[in-house]
């Protein structure tokens, strides 16, 4: 499994289209014509990824869009699995 480095400023690429359909976030890259349908935590994340937050400050705002946020620690890790599938899909910079 791959690691997030604390340091690292993870960015969404600014190519893709990102929508809401119903109860579901996507993300469309037309390059591969590909349709990625992301979870809630997950599209939290990748609209956190403004290449000037930490993993860790990411963590933070996704707590924040939460009326009742679960444990930072599962947050965490949450965010640190959300940003290696983003990154594995092809959807940060």
């Amino acid at each position: 499994m791959a690691i997030i480095a604390e340091s690292s400023k993870p960015s969404a690429r600014t190519d893709l289209v990102f929508r809401r359909l119903a109860d579901e976030w996507v993300v469309l890259d037309s390059t591969t014509d590909q349709l990625h349908v992301l979870n809630l935590t997950a599209a939290l994340v990748w609209l956190a990824c403004d290449g000037i937050r930490t993993p860790a400050e990411i963590a933070v705002e996704v707590m924040s869009d939460f009326e009742t946020p679960p444990p930072a620690d599962v947050v965490r890790a949450d965010v640190d699995a959300a940003l290696i599938d983003l990154g594995e899909r092809g959807l940060l910079q």
